[in-house]
């Protein structure tokens, strides 16, 4: 899976690297509204657990692949008002639920439900491309809290143990979309982005033991209804 992840950071940066050539080349004038703005945002994502290891005991992976769901919400400025196509924005957004499930053979099964706070500082420059759309590449950085719920199950019968872990983590996303305007103040978003959520850790258990995750990565579609004041 490592070079999957690594093959699709690859891809990301080329398309944004085609679209940020594209928007330097000459951004037409001043469309749209400009200023402060806030945008609810709805997003799905097809998630992925990579580097999975266990202090003891052979790891089985059941799921590392799931998709999720998320709710959020951005506060912004468009500096268009000061001559540049560029917004910049504090995200905050909630994720459910990613299933990720491990077994250490003959021993346990391990079935956590993975959950993510997410606080971001993104910025993304503007082109015009048509009368009511607009272009936008760009990407942040910011702080992710992944938050494991875990049940131990143990494989030869006996009663389940449960425990829930944080671990907090520097998180980013690049992403490329466009913006279309509705009327007045009102405009829809659509966005790609592939984002990295940082480490996963749970543990240790009854049986001593910790399960750690080196990666939680997501390609996301967001989708957003944002009104500029």
């Amino acid at each position: 899976m490592a070079w999957l992840r690594a093959k699709n950071v690859r891809c990301a940066w080329v398309v944004m690297a085609f679209f940020a050539t594209v928007s330097f080349a000459g951004a037409p004038g001043v469309k749209a509204n400009s200023g402060d703005y806030v945008s609810l945002l709805l997003i799905g994502g097809i998630s992925s657990i990579d580097d999975v290891t266990v202090t003891s005991g052979n790891l089985e992976l059941r799921n590392v692949d799931d998709t999720i769901a998320a709710l959020g919400v951005a506060f912004g400025y468009n500096w268009r008002k000061k001559g540049v196509p560029v917004r910049s924005e504090i995200e905050y957004h909630y994720r459910i639920r990613f299933d990720f499930d491990t077994r250490v053979t003959g021993d346990a099964g391990f079935e956590n439900q993975l959950q993510t706070h997410a606080l971001l500082a993104n910025a993304y420059y503007d082109f015009e491309w048509k009368e009511r759309w607009t272009l936008f590449v760009g990407g942040g950085i910011g702080w992710a809290q992944n938050v494991s719920e875990v049940d131990r199950v143990p494989l030869a019968g006996g009663a389940k143990t449960e425990r829930t872990d944080r671990k907090n983590n520097l998180a980013w996303n690049i992403a490329v979309g466009a913006i279309y305007d509705l009327s007045g103040n009102w405009n829809a978003e659509f966005r790609y982005r592939y984002i990295d959520l940082g480490k996963v850790e749970s543990g240790a258990h009854t049986d001593s033991r910790t399960i750690k995750a080196g990666s939680y990565t997501s390609h996301d579609l967001v989708m957003g209804v944002t009104y500029s004041f």
